[in-house]
């Protein structure tokens, strides 16, 4: 049996729980709690700082 809520720990002084009792469901939450951890903690920049790309700037086009 799954339970109504789950209850985290503190983040910040925060209170973070997951309510499963329904309501309105979208399938893109996931996505929109990733792009707030990524802009929070800038994963992605950082990840693009590190990989290596060997082609030139100038010479890739994206329409």
């Amino acid at each position: 049996m799954v339970p109504e809520k789950l209850t985290f720990s503190p983040l910040s002084r925060r209170q973070i729980e997951a309510d499963f009792s329904g309501g309105h469901i979208t399938s893109d939450a996931g996505l929109l709690l990733l792009r707030e951890v990524d802009k929070q903690h800038r994963l992605t920049r950082r990840l693009a700082s590190v990989l290596h790309d060997p082609r030139a700037p100038e010479q890739v086009r994206h329409k």
